[in-house]
Parts: C-alpha cells; sequence; structure tokens
C-alpha cells in the first residue's frame, strides 16, 4: 500500500464562532486534497452532522479563499445587541443575554471563505473571520502541492532531466 504524505502542517479549522471548540479539518497531502467539515445550523452555534470530501490533486483547479459578509445576519445580531443595551435598565441579565446572541449573529454574517474547484465544479468551505490566516496559508500549501503535482508528471521535464544525468 502507497502512503500519502502530508504535505500541510496546519490542518484544523473552527468552524464556529460561538463555538470553536467545534473543529474541522482540511489538509492537503501528495495526492489529495482531503476535507472533514462539521456542519452548523442557527447562525454556526450548534454543530450539526459532517461533510466529507476527499479530492485527487489531478482533478482540482483554482484554489482561492474570499471573504463574505450575510447582511441579514449582520443586520439581525447589531438589532440584537442593542435591544441588549437598551434593555439594561429593566434586567441587567437578559440585556446581557441579548447583547451576546446579538454579537454572536453578528460575527456569524463576517465569513472567510475557502473554495477550490474539483472538475470544473466549485466546492465552498465558510469558515469563521479570524480563521482568514490559516485559510490563505492552506491556499498556499495547496497552490504549491498542485504545482508539485504537475511538475512531477510533465514528461518534458523530466526527460530533460533524465537527459542531463545522461550527459554529466
Amino acid at each position: 500500500m502507497v502512503q500519502s504524505r502530508k504535505i500541510s502542517p496546519n490542518d484544523n479549522f473552527s468552524v464556529s464562532l460561538i463555538a470553536p471548540w467545534v473543529k474541522g479539518n482540511i489538509f492537503v497531502d501528495n495526492n489529495f486534497l482531503r476535507v472533514d467539515i462539521q456542519n452548523t445550523v442557527l447562525f454556526g452555534m450548534l454543530p450539526a452532522g459532517r461533510s466529507k470530501d476527499t479530492s485527487p490533486l489531478n482533478t482540482v483547479s483554482n484554489v482561492y479563499t474570499s471573504s463574505s459578509y450575510h447582511l441579514g445576519a449582520i443586520i439581525l445580531g447589531a438589532i440584537l445587541a442593542l435591544a441588549g443595551l437598551f434593555s439594561f435598565g429593566s434586567s441587567a441579565f437578559t440585556a446581557l443575554i441579548l447583547m451576546f446572541i446579538g454579537v454572536a449573529v453578528f460575527g456569524s454574517g463576517i465569513k472567510t471563505v475557502f473554495t477550490y474547484e474539483r472538475s470544473g465544479i466549485a466546492k465552498t468551505i465558510e469558515l469563521p473571520f479570524f480563521e482568514a490566516n490559516h485559510a490563505r496559508e492552506l491556499e498556499e500549501q495547496v497552490i504549491q502541492a498542485l504545482a508539485q503535482y504537475q511538475d512531477d508528471r510533465n514528461v518534458a521535464t523530466s526527460t530533460a532531466a533524465i537527459t542531463e544525468a545522461i550527459r554529466n
């Protein structure tokens, strides 16, 4: 059995703003891009299910990251936070709960998106905004793995290297 060499060292990603201990796993080895992410519901507050994907590197193309903003969640979060702020006079506990939920919903509206195409079909993985640098590092690792994969399979380059080795 052929062993795959894991190329990307940092592979665990938080998938939720409210529950940062809920982790997903995305990494690239010398043959595959592997994704194992938990799905969440209720603005990313509750884990619900799992999404797994293993894509061969020869089918992966156009890897990129971006930011996305869900205005509905941002507006709802701002309204809840303001409602909590204005309800401090009646009940401090209720105000804190509303403010916490508002800030959580607001933050869940700001996403970092890791996207790759597999055989021409875009695969999108939304991550919390604080995972932006981690997602960009993964993007660079996948691009390097794709370049290495293509170089290893380039007949002209391999033939030139063999010819040069024979001459020397």
